[in-house]
């Protein structure tokens, strides 16, 4: 899944097009609801601020869930673990149809975890790859 940093000149013309001179509100955090662990950060958008944006600057808004927008405006660089370790072994379970259902990681300091954001999940695999650690796969097939 690829998600893209919002640039600040489109963030100034969705400033522009809704008629305010900043965001004065906090920034947000995607969690990914596994390990707790920061998939991305985010200006929060109110609904009817979508609707008021023109289609060219609605397509620089992700849903972030049912009924909340925002602009992605930071995404980590690297994969980290939130026991602050170093990944030292990762796990993927495939269903029989061949979409991975399940990604699970170990960590130096004896930590293990599960990521469910795609995002995070795309993160940890190509750090994997990167640092060329193990990865192990199976497959579970239900009965």
């Amino acid at each position: 899944m690829a998600v893209k940093i919002v640039a600040r000149e489109h963030i100034n013309e969705i400033l522009s097009a809704l008629g305010i001179k900043s965001f004065s509100r906090p920034f947000a955090g995607l969690i990914d609801p596994g390990d707790f662990g920061t998939v991305g950060t985010y200006l929060p958008l109110y609904p009817e601020e979508y609707r008021q944006l023109p289609p060219k600057l609605q397509q620089h808004v992700y849903l972030i869930a049912p009924g909340r927008y925002g602009l992605i405006c930071f995404l980590p660089r690297i994969f980290e673990a939130p026991d602050g370790g170093k990944v030292t072994e990762v796990s993927t379970v495939f269903n029989a149809w061949g979409k991975m259902v399940r990604v699970l990681y170990k960590t130096d300091r004896g930590s293990e975890f599960e990521t469910e954001h795609t995002i995070r999940q795309d993160k940890l695999l190509a750090y994997a790859k990167n640092k060329k650690l193990p990865i192990n796969t199976s497959v579970k097939i239900s009965t």
